[in-house]
């Protein structure tokens, strides 16, 4: 009787083990792999359409290239605005916009679902042509340093200091954008408005960067710059976010 109870009880215990560990593989190891796939298939096809151009050493960040830079990313998806390039970091990706800031939160570059990797994306109301007052780009914060994860390292100002210029590719222009202001804010800051109508209010929001910021470095900006914020998931808080601020030149 003895015995019948013991096996029955090392039955359930392996039962519950196995259990265990296919729970642990359906939540943890699939999901990952799954990920690491997606995101050597979305790289490969990076690589295949990024840009090809020079940065002038006597100018640095602004050519006018003859050809349309983003012509081969364009043929995989026509929803592409720029290609975005922070020298040092793993940030070297086109960015794309859709009609709303859902779609590139779960579709890779090419449109398809890829396991929530996403692809870095234009805000819908921001201009795409980056003409605008303001443009806000997102994308996730993935492990392993994937999409924008970099961005949350920009909260040591050291980091900042070595990283502090990027590039941004559009059809006929390369720019450079000079990053000078970290922000550390929820999903709902100010920073998010994307919809300006005076320029009192472009101004109001400049103070409102430089009196948000973890740290700022001194750069003339006003109503008529460009700017570029680039925004991620940090995990401090409930809804934290990351902001890097830059202006395009």
């Amino acid at each position: 009787m003895k015995k019948a109870v013991l096996l029955c009880a090392i039955a359930a215990f392996a039962a519950a083990g196995c259990y265990c560990a296919y729970r642990y593989y359906q939540s943890d190891v699939l999901p990952e792999q799954q990920l690491d796939k997606a995101n050597e298939e979305q790289l490969q096809l990076f690589e295949n359409v990024k840009p090809d151009y020079t940065i002038p050493d006597d100018k640095p960040g602004t050519t006018k290239p003859q050809e349309n830079l983003l012509e081969a990313a364009e043929e995989v998806n026509s929803g592409v605005v720029a290609w975005l390039t922070i020298p040092g970091t793993h940030i070297d990706y086109p960015i794309c916009q859709a009609e709303d800031n859902d779609f590139y939160l779960h579709n890779g570059f090419d449109g398809q679902y890829n396991y929530e990797l996403g692809c870095p994306f234009l805000d819908y109301r921001c201009a795409g042509d980056f003409s605008g007052f303001n443009s806000i780009v997102y994308a996730h914060h993935m492990t392993e340093q994937r999409m924008f994860a970099d961005i949350a390292l920009y909260i040591d100002e050291s980091f900042f200091d070595g990283h502090d210029t990027g590039y941004l590719v559009l059809g006929d222009d390369v720019h450079a954008v000079d990053f000078f202001a970290y922000l550390s804010v929820p999903s709902t800051a100010p920073a998010y408005h994307a919809v300006f109508v005076m320029d009192s209010e472009k101004q109001e929001y400049i103070d409102y960067i430089f009196q948000t910021a973890k740290y700022s470095k001194e750069i003339n900006i006003d109503e008529n710059s460009h700017l570029l914020l680039l925004s991620t998931c940090t995990f401090e808080y409930e809804e934290a976010r990351g902001v890097l601020v830059g202006v395009i030149q």
